[in-house]
């Protein structure tokens, strides 16, 4: 269980404060597909980072099985984030001069995990995503599509308990977008929590639970059926003529992303 209690975040002081999210209270339950919608700047992917670690509460609580993330160091949340929580990004964030493997394996290589250990692992992740075979490709030769892919492989590496995926589809037509989403129920079917957060409401039309954000505040929650989330998949793999959409998944080529600086030493990692 992820709970939010009277959950605020500031930013910054005085006349220039903005106030990002306002007394929210939230109990996210495990193994849910969840997706956070709203406008930019309604306080959508604050709301992520906080739930993922990356950022703190001005007041309120954040518990996640069992741990309150507010009363952490920065050591011990580092921990938590790398042994708890995989992150998808909109831009992939893959460093573009390494290879597929070397991108997957990264969180166990920030980890300290032995070299045979987090390849296998890696090399796991890769076909579990169905991209074996551009194992030993590097990024900057990936189209979008396997980018994602790629991306979505090194959320799963370290086995987390969460995912947490912010816009996973933006850079994405529409056909690889659904079969993104595809596959974040895919992996929230192992019994993982994935939450995603997007602006398109097609997206989230098709995960259990769906959470409105207006100016900082919940507005709205709603609960998806099984019979309405695979009406929306339907939707996004159709056209009005009923015929299926062809998949181009390999066909989306994309700008270069690098990875960002991790705040977790990679100290005793065997490279």
């Amino acid at each position: 269980m992820i709970k939010l209690i009277n959950v605020n975040k500031i930013y910054g002081k005085a006349d220039s404060a903005v106030h990002a999210l306002k007394d929210v209270n939230l109990e996210l339950e495990e193994g849910k597909f969840i997706s956070i919608v709203g406008k930019s700047g309604s306080g959508k992917s604050t709301l992520m980072n906080i739930i993922g670690a990356l950022d703190s509460v001005t007041s309120g609580e954040i518990e996640c099985r069992g741990n309150v993330l507010c009363k952490m160091n920065d050591v011990k949340l580092a921990n938590y984030r790398n042994k708890n929580i995989g992150y998808i990004f909109q831009s992939f964030y893959l460093e573009p001069t390494f290879t597929v493997l070397e991108n997957v394996a990264m969180p166990l290589t920030i980890a300290g995990v032995k070299r045979s250990v987090r390849e296998l692992a890696a090399m796991e992740a890769i076909s579990k995503l169905g991209i074996s075979d551009k194992t030993t490709k590097k990024a900057s030769e990936l189209s979008g599509g396997q980018k994602q892919r790629v991306s979505i492989a090194r959320a799963i590496v370290h086995n987390p308990d969460i995912i947490l995926a912010d816009e996973p589809t933006g850079n994405l037509d529409s056909q690889n977008g659904s079969e993104v989403i595809r596959l974040l129920q895919s992996i929230c079917d192992e019994g993982k929590t994935v939450i995603l957060v997007t602006h398109n409401i097609d997206d989230a039309k098709k995960t259990d639970i769906m959470i409105e954000i207006k100016d900082g505040v919940v507005a709205n929650i709603i609960h998806h059926t099984e019979e309405e989330k695979l009406a929306a998949q339907h939707a996004s793999d159709y056209d009005e003529q009923g015929n299926l959409k062809e998949k181009n998944m390999l066909d989306n080529k994309d700008e270069e992303a690098t990875i960002p600086t991790s705040d977790v030493a990679t100290e005793g990692a065997e490279l």
